[in-house]
Formats: C-alpha cells, sequence, structure tokens
C-alpha cells in the first residue's frame, strides 16, 4: 500500500443519543466518500457521549447489533472507525474502537487505562481492555488504536509499533483541565509534544482524533492533527470547532525515514523483555 486518504473527523455528539449521532457518522462518512476518502476515524466513545456515567450499562451494545447496520453497509465502500461503548460476549462493558469495513465490523481495541483521578471516573463505570494489538485493514493497511489515556503510557504505542503499525490512531475526548486564557492550554502542548516524540521515536504516522464541544461541565478543545514520521506535524484542526481534516497517508515516508535513521528499527526487544520480565519477577529495583 502506498497511500490511503483519511478524513479525521472532529466532532461534537449528543450525550445519549445514539440515534443522532449515528446519523452525523453516516452524513460524514457519505460526505467523506464524495471526496474520495479511503477511510473516516472519529473520536473517543463518538456513538455515546463521553460523560455517560451510570447509562454505560444501558447504552452498551455488542459489536453486531443491528442497530450498527447502517454503519457496515457504508464500509463496503470507506472503512470507519468510531468510539463507542461494547458490551462484550461476557457481559463486560468496555469503551471500545470499533472499525467497519467491507460490510463487517469487529472491536479492535478495548480502552486499558481508564483516568479515575480528578475530574475523571472511568472505573466506575468500564471494565479495563486487556489487550494492546495492532490489527489489518485493507484500506489502512497496519494500525495500531489506542483511546485517549492510553496514550499517556508509552508502552502502548510502542508494542503497536513492533507489532507492525505504521500509523498510530488515538481516539480522544480530551477536555479542558482549566478555563482557557491567552495562550494554549497546558493540555493541548502536552498532547503536542506526545504525537511529535512518538512520531519521531516509532518512525510512524500519528493520528490524533479528539472531539469538541461541551458536555456538562467538560468543554472539549479538538486541535486534531497528523503527525509525519519524522515528527513534522503535517495537518492540524482548529481549537474548540467542528471540522473534518482531509489527509492523505504517505506510507513511503515511513521507508524514507528508517532508511534514513534505524533508531527504532535498533531497538532490542530480547533486551527489554528480559529486563522487563526481571522488574516484575523482583529481581530489579
Amino acid at each position: 500500500m502506498l497511500n490511503a486518504r483519511l478524513h479525521i473527523a472532529q466532532t461534537d455528539c449528543t450525550l445519549a443519543n445514539f440515534e443522532e449521532n449515528l446519523a452525523r457518522h453516516c452524513r460524514l462518512a457519505e460526505e467523506a466518500l464524495e471526496n474520495g476518502a479511503d477511510a473516516i476515524a472519529f473520536p473517543e466513545l463518538s456513538l455515546s457521549g463521553y460523560n455517560v456515567q451510570d447509562a454505560a450499562q444501558d447504552i452498551a451494545m455488542h459489536i453486531d447489533d443491528p442497530r450498527l447496520d447502517p454503519l457496515r453497509e457504508l464500509s463496503r465502500r470507506i472503512t470507519i472507525i468510531c468510539g463507542a461503548i461494547e458490551l462484550s460476549r461476557d457481559y463486560g462493558v468496555y469503551n471500545s474502537a470499533f472499525m467497519f469495513e467491507d460490510g463487517a465490523g469487529r472491536s479492535i481495541h478495548r480502552k486499558i487505562y481508564l483516568p479515575t483521578y480528578g475530574m475523571f471516573e472511568e472505573l466506575r463505570y468500564f471494565s479495563a481492555g486487556q489487550e494492546i494489538t495492532a490489527v489489518d485493514s485493507r484500506r489502512l493497511g497496519r494500525i495500531g488504536v489506542a483511546i485517549c489515556e492510553d496514550f499517556w503510557h508509552v508502552s502502548v504505542p510502542y508494542l503497536l509499533a513492533h507489532q507492525g503499525a505504521q500509523l498510530l490512531l488515538v481516539m480522544m475526548s480530551s477536555p479542558l483541565r482549566m478555563a482557557p486564557g491567552s495562550g494554549l492550554p497546558p493540555i493541548v502542548t502536552q498532547w503536542q509534544t506526545i504525537a511529535s516524540t512518538y512520531a519521531f521515536l516509532f518512525s510512524t504516522f500519528v493520528c490524533c482524533v479528539n472531539r469538541v464541544g461541551n458536555e456538562d461541565s467538560f468543554t472539549y478543545w479538538g486541535n486534531s492533527s497528523l503527525t509525519g514520521p519524522d515528527g513534522t506535524a503535517l495537518a492540524t484542526a482548529p481549537l474548540f470547532e467542528e471540522k473534518v481534516l482531509e489527509t492523505v497517508l504517505d506510507f513511503s515516508a515511513v521507508k524514507r525515514t528508517r532508511l534514513h535513521s534505524s533508531h527504532f528499527l535498533d531497538e532490542d526487544l530480547r533486551l527489554i523483555s528480559a529486563e522487563m520480565q526481571s522488574i516484575i519477577t523482583g529481581r530489579k529495583g
């Protein structure tokens, strides 16, 4: 695969209103198709809203739920990655990423690191995911998906990149931690630094898809972005506004970057594994 046209959908959503959120997904996917896109990606929990609290169990759905059929049908022509509250086969409730492609849907990531501090209460309502696995997409190649707080733990993108992901896609519902002032809020610059650093260190594309709008006391800031494998920002959405970024992933850039500097390829995974095992078994510390 040489390149792919990815639309990054920086959207708002309506809390606990699946029908309205689904309609927005379908409309934007159809518009992306008209503009020649291969895939479209939405933010964290884009089908439900973030602050669902105790309603999470009622909202949760299996990946094969018939209500998701419109996305399955559209996916025959465009790959759709979106956020949902997933009900697993054994009835666990997860903050998940769903991917619809070629008429089928699958859950491709369950959020692992559930923030429960300050304004966040995710461990009260969700189970934690237990897998870090890159997945194959016919239209996007091999990708690694993470959800918001997961990207604050370097182990997640590290493992996804070493499983062959050339695109790291992080779905976010990141709120401001303070009222906006005259400069960029710290959380914005922190995420920009994270995206640039991971892209450079792992020689991969990094796509951040953040939401906008207001939900209860939360204000979401947007600024979604695509960063190239050399750490350079290729496209950036504005703050606080809905925007669909139309981007092109030129995967030959990964090849050029890794030929220029092999620091990622030189990583000694056996050494890392041995040292981690020593820490886990208490031989080091």
